[in-house]
Formats: structure tokens, C-alpha cells, sequence
């Protein structure tokens, strides 16, 4: 799939497509332990929080230039409520793609049947939410990018239009970017600098279309729209919401050594060097498993490491070997590190054009890849280069790909089973996918890394052919002291709410080796970066120990330590909701407990 030539704007000003989705309200979901399934019956719905920023800049860019925004959804008829939120966000009318054929898609059909629509309507400008809050999806953007073969930016918290091309300021791991690409674009939305104000819904045009709005035939078992155009099944749905002990401790020496008890016996993902047997089935084919390293400075990151060490029980149950998939430039450290971690042969893929992450280049690299290699199963961290990197080149290559996982497993057919969370991590879909390479994205610290040995690997080189120039120009830099990236490699990470001041515990939050992040209210009023969020809109962490300190109560940002091994809470009220959804809770004020349990933890 090739990137189109970017025409000029035309003489009007230019037209805006935002994709929007209607989501259930995440607090609201129960799980049916008999169906095993999720009630859906009277949860109340909304429109998408990230698809809501993404309509407010739109909206601002409308006011500077005099741009049409013009809201899609795909959907049942109820989701006519969203759009009617966009309607009042500022969006000048709706396109609703109501069909029963469009039902059941994942990713791969949700953005094939959207790029359809938005080739029908035309526009320079696609906005997206960043990810969807009910699945905790990320893909759809780089995808539908994909299939209309439009450069995309993804993370962007503030943009402008200028002539034919578009400055995009992004978040990324370490800290912030300004890119510009040329129009017609596809950019992903994290935040808005105006917060969404509905006060009622709002009146308009809205037009449904349906299959045959887009095709001129829909022919039966079609494999261009719903779940026969969707190359994922989802096997079964768990809800793995972790039971916490709830004790409420006087001391902060008791506590600490609670929080050590509990830390031992609830080990993260546990990994080994000595491979399982093949799982096949003789004379069953044998498979290898290939990780894509991401690099920082040269050096492997912890997210690849673990997902090395994984990919060693995964090898082993396909009769394969673990390879490590390094690209980039300079990347000796790296190829150093993989070697030492587990993988047994490492692909190395270097080339000057790529010093810098620019998307363009990056996929035509991993594309080539995996076109010539074909890999039986290729794993990616779930960082913001691999949320980006990954559904790209799953959208070029129409691949199945799982966001997100937080556990895999091989079956006796060979096939890769993904576990992934919805709804904050509390429930848990088993997914598998019907095409090969198998993808998917995996969030860190679900596995431990290896310890390291000096076990050497076989390296070997992957040739790159002359990669493309890009569209995509990197303006300006900066990043962040510490970066965000700290977040999710942390052992202890320290969660402050507003009223908390960081610097009161960072002596002795830097003495335990730990991490500070932040509620939403944290992050509004300035306490700590905004790319330092946690909860469902933010980042998700999964510490050994995680320590909310004053934090907000509510699901929203609960659901950011699902994963947590032990999670501590301290508040001043003896009521709060904070203290019963914690393993260790002290009751008191933060200024005198905060600073002595961390000293105690380190």
C-alpha cells in the first residue's frame, strides 16, 4: 500500500471527517458469571472521551479557518446519540453507518469499512480519539490510515493547519514532538487543550449509509465489512478482576512489611530460560517467535526484554527459535542486550534513514520485514512507538493484530492465544486471529525479564531496500526529565492526587527507586505532566507496588493499577473509597505517612 500523493487544498476551506464511537460507560459494566458474558442491558452510553476531544479541536480549527466538520460513526440506530453530542460539540453534520453487515468487526473491518466512507465523502483532515475506552483499542487510526494510504500522526494534544500541510505537537515516551505532514492527514487525539461542554444535544443533519452507500453489491459472507472481514475471533470473555485484601494498618512499619509479604507471593508474569516442549502435535511444523526491540538510547528497552523472555516459552511450544527483531541505527547495545535476554537468533535491520522515528520510513522498514520473512508470531510492546508502528503495518498488510495483550499462550494448532483487557483490565477477552503473521501488542510488565547470561545468539542481517524519504518532517523536540516512559518500568510507582505536592516526598520517593505519576486532577492542576496520567485515560501501570496517595476514588483512575502487584492507598478520610480498593490502607496525613513508608519500602 502506497502513501498517495498529496494534492492541493481546494479553494474552500478544507473538510474535517471525525470518527467517533458510542461507548458504554465503563463504571456501569457487570460481568454475567453464568452467561460469561457482559450485561449491556440498561448501561448508559456516551460518546467516546478521546472521540469528544477530537471533535473540540476540530471544532477550534473550524473557528480559525472556517473548516466543515463533518462527525462519522459506525453503529446500531442508538448511536445516532453520539453524533447528536457532536452536533453540539461543534460538528456541522453527521454521517452514521448503520448496517447489520458492518456488525461483529474487529479493528482490521471497522477501518477497512471506514476508509470506504471517507473516500465516498472526501476530506483533507481525519481526527480520531486516541484509543476507545470499552475495548482499549488503538488501532483504528494507524489502520484506517493504511487503507487510505494517508500519512498519520497519532498522540496529538494540539494542532494547526498551515496552507496544504498540518503541525501536529504529540506525545511520545520521552517526552513531546512537533511533527508536520502533508494533507490529506490522519491524526489521532489524546487530550484537548477546551474540555467537551454538552449541555443538550444538538440538532442537525445526519445521513445513515449503509453497505450499499459505500459498494455497489454486498455479496453474501462478505469479506470486506463485519466479522467475515475481520481476521480476529474473540474465544471467550473472563473477568479477572483482582481480588485486594483491604486491610487497614496503624503502622507504617506493620504496612511495609505487608506490602513485602503480599509483593512475594503475587510475582509478575513468570519467565524462563529453559524452553517447554513443542506442543504440536508429530510430525506437527515448527514455528519461531520474533519480538520487535524498541530502542532508547541504543539500548534494548525493558518492554522488548520481557517480551524476549516470553517469547521463549512461546518458541518452545511451537518448536521454534526466539528472535529478536532489531531495527534502527547504531543499534550494537541493543543487539548486545537481546542476546544476553533470550533471543537465540537476532534479525538486525540498521539504515541511516533510521536515526529518527518517522512513521513513514519505520513501516516501509517492518513491512519489508515481514513481507520477505514471514514470521510465524511477531510481538510488539505496547508502547506509543509500538501502538503506532504495529496497527500500521497490520493495516497495510491486513493482518489480524491484538492491542494490548496482558498474556499469550500457543495452541496445539500453533495458533498465538491473546489475552486483552477492556474496561480498565477487569475484563479480559481471549482472542485469536486467522491470519499469518500473527501480531500483537503487548503492555509492559506482564513478564519478567531474563536474567542475563552470556549466551551468545546467531546475528544475522536483514539488507533494506532504499527506504522512502517521508513525508512526515520532525520540527522540533523535547524531552522530558524524567520521561514517561519511567512509568512502566518502575518497580514502586507513587500516584498523587491534587492536593499532594511531589516535591514533599521526592527525597524519599528517589531513596525507594520509585516513580511519581498522577490522578486526572493531578495532571489539570499542574502537580505532575500530563503525560504522567494514570487511570483509563492515561497510562496503565502494572508495578510491583503501586501507592496512591490522596488520589481520586473513582473507577476512572482505579482502573489505571488493575494490574498492580500490591497496591498501598493513604488518605486523611477513613471513609474513602481509595482505602477499601487497596491491599495495605493508612489512615492519616500523607506529609508524615507518604515519606515513612517509602523510606521503609526502600
Amino acid at each position: 500500500m502506497e502513501y498517495h500523493a498529496s494534492p492541493p487544498l481546494r479553494s474552500s476551506a478544507v473538510k474535517i471527517v471525525c470518527l467517533v464511537k458510542q461507548v458504554p460507560r465503563a463504571d456501569s459494566i457487570e460481568f454475567d458469571e453464568e452467561k460469561k458474558q457482559l450485561r449491556r442491558e440498561g448501561v448508559p452510553l456516551l460518546l467516546n472521551p478521546f472521540d469528544a476531544a477530537a471533535v473540540v479541536h476540530a471544532a477550534k480549527v473550524k473557528e480559525q479557518t472556517g473548516a466543515e466538520v463533518v462527525a462519522m460513526t459506525m453503529g446500531p440506530p442508538q448511536a445516532e446519540e453520539a453524533l447528536r453530542t457532536c452536533l453540539a460539540l461543534g460538528a456541522d453534520r453527521c454521517i452514521h453507518l448503520s448496517d447489520r453487515v458492518f456488525a461483529l468487526a474487529d479493528t482490521i473491518g471497522t477501518s477497512r469499512t471506514l476508509a470506504m466512507a471517507i473516500e465516498k465523502e472526501g476530506c483533507e483532515l481525519v481526527l480520531c480519539g486516541l484509543k476507545t475506552l470499552d475495548a482499549e483499542t488503538w488501532q483504528v487510526p494507524p489502520e484506517a490510515a493504511a487503507f487510505l494510504g494517508r500519512p498519520h500522526v497519532t498522540n496529538s494534544t494540539g494542532l494547526a493547519l498551515e496552507s496544504d500541510r498540518i503541525q501536529v505537537r504529540r506525545e511520545t515516551d520521552d517526552g513531546e514532538e512537533t511533527v508536520e505532514v502533508p494533507l490529506p492527514a490522519v491524526v489521532s487525539v489524546s487530550r484537548s487543550d477546551r474540555e467537551p461542554q454538552v449541555a443538550a444535544p444538538g440538532d442537525g443533519r445526519i445521513d445513515v449509509w449503509a453497505a450499499t452507500d459505500l459498494v455497489d453489491e454486498v455479496r453474501e459472507y462478505d469479506k470486506r465489512f463485519g466479522q467475515t472481514g475481520s481476521p480476529t475471533r474473540v474465544l471467550a470473555v473472563r473477568d479477572v478482576t483482582p481480588e485486594r485484601a483491604g486491610e487497614r494498618i496503624e503502622s507504617v512499619e506493620t504496612a511495609a512489611s505487608r506490602v513485602r509479604e503480599l509483593a512475594e507471593e503475587r510475582p509478575a508474569g513468570e519467565t524462563a530460560w529453559e524452553k517447554p516442549g513443542h506442543l504440536g502435535e508429530e510430525p506437527g511444523a515448527s514455528y519461531d517467535c520474533w519480538t520487535f526491540v524498541e530502542t532508547v538510547g541504543g539500548r534494548a528497552t525493558r518492554a522488548s526484554l520481557e517480551l524476549l523472555a516470553k517469547g521463549r516459552e512461546l518458541s518452545g511450544k511451537l518448536g521454534g527459535s526466539n528472535v529478536a527483531l532489531v531495527v534502527g541505527h547504531d543499534v550494537a547495545p541493543a543487539v548486545e542486550d537481546v542476546s544476553r535476554h533470550g533471543a537465540e537468533i537476532v534479525q538486525i535491520a540498521e539504515h541511516e534513514a533510521l536515526r529518527d522515528y518517522v512513521p513513514e520510513r519505520w513501516v516501509a522498514a517492518v513491512r519489508s520485514i515481514v513481507e520477505r520473512e514471514r514470521p510465524h508470531v511477531l510481538l510488539f510492546p505496547a508502547t506509543l512507538r509500538g501502538r503506532d508502528l504495529g496497527p500500521r503495518v497490520a493495516g497495510e498488510l491486513e493482518l489480524g493484530m491484538t492491542a494490548d495483550c496482558v498474556d499469550l499462550g500457543i495452541d496445539r494448532a500453533g495458533r498465538l492465544i491473546q489475552h486483552k483487557p477492556a474496561y480498565g483490565g477487569n475484563i479480559v477477552s481471549v482472542i485469536m486471529g486467522a491470519t499469518t503473521p500473527q501480531l500483537a501488542t503487548v503492555r509492559p510488565r506482564m513478564f519478567e525479564p531474563l536474567q542475563p547470561r552470556d549466551a551468545g545468539a546467531d546475528v544475522r542481517r536483514i539488507e533494506l531496500q532504499a527506504l522512502p524519504e517521508g513525508t512526515t518532517r520532525i520540527l522540533e523536540r523535547a524531552e522530558a526529565d524524567p520521561p514517561p516512559r519511567r512509568l512502566d518500568e518502575a518497580d514502586i510507582v507513587v500516584a498523587v492526587g491534587a492536593g499532594v505536592d511531589p516535591a514533599a516526598i521526592q527525597e524519599a520517593t528517589q531513596r525507594a527507586g520509585a516513580e511519581i505519576g498522577g490522578d486526572r486532577a493531578a495532571c489539570a492542576a499542574g502537580r505532575v505532566p500530563w503525560g504522567a496520567e494514570i487511570g483509563l485515560q492515561g497510562r496503565s501501570v502494572a508495578p510491583r507496588v503501586y501507592l496512591a496517595i490522596e488520589t481520586t476514588p473513582g473507577f476512572e483512575h482505579l482502573t489505571g493499577s488493575v494490574k498492580a502487584g500490591v497496591i498501598a492507598a493513604i488518605a486523611s478520610d477513613a471513609g474513602s473509597p481509595l482505602l477499601a480498593a487497596a491491599d495495605v490502607a493508612l489512615v492519616g496525613d500523607w506529609r508524615e505517612l507518604a515519606p515513612a513508608l517509602l523510606t521503609a519500602l526502600s
